[in-house]
Order: C-alpha cells, then structure tokens, then sequence
C-alpha cells in the first residue's frame, strides 16, 4: 500500500467520513494546503468532522421527531395573536421547561397556532441536542390500542417515555373511551416530573370530560399535566380559513 491508501484505509476504519471527504476533492485538498502549522491543520480537521457528525445526528434527531412540518418562533405571527405573550414563548426556547420536565399547554379553537407554536419548541429542542417526538392524540391511542393487542404495551409506554420531550397535538378532536383515555393518563402519569410534555388541545380544560371516558380520570390527567405547566389560551378565527376567504375575495366574518 502507499501513503495515501494507507490514510485511506484509516480514515475508513475509525469513521472520519468528513476528513475523507475533505482529501477526496480538489476543493477540500486546496483548502487544507492553506495550513502551514500542523496544530492548526489538525483542530481545522477535528472541527469539521465533528460538525458534520453533529450535522448527521440532528437529521436523525429530526427523522425521529416526525414532525408534521418545519416551524419556528420567528415564522409566528405573533401580531396575529395578541393573546399569546411573544416574550413568554420566546422565554420557552430557552428549553429550560425540558430540563426541568414542565409542561406547556396550548389551548383554543382550530387554526390559531398551537401547532405551530408546538412545532416550533420542538424543532428548538432537536437543534439543541434532544430527542423529541411528535404525535397527535389519535396517533398515540392509536399506537398504544395496537401494542395491547400485540402484547407489547408496556414496551411501547416505555420508548414514548425515553423522548427529551414528547409534543401531543389535536387533543379533543375525538372523544378517547375507557381504554384509550386509561392509556394516555399512562402517558402523562410516566412522564410526570420525569419528561417534558407539550399538550394542543382546541377544548377549554372544563370541557376535557367529552373527551376522556369519565372525570376521575380528567382529573388525575390534569393534576399531573397542570402541576409544573406553562399555560397558553390562543384565541380569534383559523388563519387557513382566514387566508382561503382572502383568496376568494371574500370577507372574513369572525366566528360566534
């Protein structure tokens, strides 16, 4: 072998796909003969296999979130929702509710921006490191109904238990009976000061037994989900049904 196949054959053993690229390329060869000081060629070549490994894992973190889209704070319409205090949200990115395993709940009618804000936080917290999933409430009893009946529940309880943060979006849209509403208090009752759970919900908190299979359940949900929470009441009229009627020339009249 020559010197080259040699660093070739290293480089491929211990995983340096980054540095391997960098001699590979006419570019990356001509950027690397700039260094005269072979310290400074070495933390140059440290650093950007490190970036790009960073690189790869956030694109897994990413893949594994499932997001439905990407979002951020910066894309809010903050001005469009006077009732969210922007410094508030602003003040979630910090990630701090995460480590602390807190809660964040956002509440109001369709189309106001609690999945967006949801979004948001998430793709915050995959970009700073942590392991985040993203599921909407039928996706989760869903999920949960199809381990039972594979005899894998507690299993499945346990890797939604393991995310950094767990967002849980459209809570309320379908009433959940006896063994679904027992499965998500599972859920919450895990997560409970051990994991930070978003919670989008388009029903005020009184309204929470239509959706859950009796008020004994409701309530210890709630006691668990309210005790370490940051609370969101979102109001106004859906910005997508906002947007089709401007596009139909329509005016927009406010809903009752």
């Amino acid at each position: 072998m020559n010197g080259m196949e040699d660093l070739e054959g290293g480089l491929k053993r211990l995983k340096l796909r980054r540095v391997r690229e960098l001699l590979e390329s006419d570019a990356g060869r001509e950027g690397l003969a700039r260094f005269k000081d072979p310290i400074s060629l070495v933390a140059y070549l440290v650093n950007e296999e490190v970036a790009a490994r960073d690189a790869t894992q956030r694109d897994i973190r990413l893949r594994a979130a499932k997001f439905p889209g990407r979002k951020t704070l910066d894309d809010f319409d903050f001005g469009a929702q006077p009732a969210v205090n922007e410094a508030r949200v602003r003040m979630l990115a910090s990630l701090d509710f995460v480590r602390s395993a807190e809660n964040v709940v956002f509440l109001g009618p369709s189309g106001v921006g609690k999945t967006h804000l949801a979004v948001a936080l998430g793709y915050a917290a995959v970009e700073a490191g942590l392991n985040v999933r993203f599921t909407t409430a039928q996706e989760l009893t869903d999920n949960l109904y199809a381990s039972l009946a594979d005899g894998n529940l507690k299993r499945e309880l346990e890797r939604y238990g393991k995310f950094d943060l767990l967002i849980i979006d459209e809570l309320g849209f379908l009433s959940l009976d006896k063994t679904a509403s027992n499965h998500f208090f599972q859920v919450i009752n895990q997560a409970y000061e051990r994991q930070a759970v978003i919670v989008t919900s388009n029903r005020p908190f009184q309204e929470w037994s239509g959706v859950f299979h009796d008020s004994v359940i409701v309530t210890a949900i709630l006691d668990r989900l309210l005790h370490h929470a940051h609370l969101f009441n979102l109001k106004g009229d859906s910005y997508r049904l906002k947007n089709h009627l401007k596009r139909d020339g329509k005016e927009v009249t406010p809903l009752a």
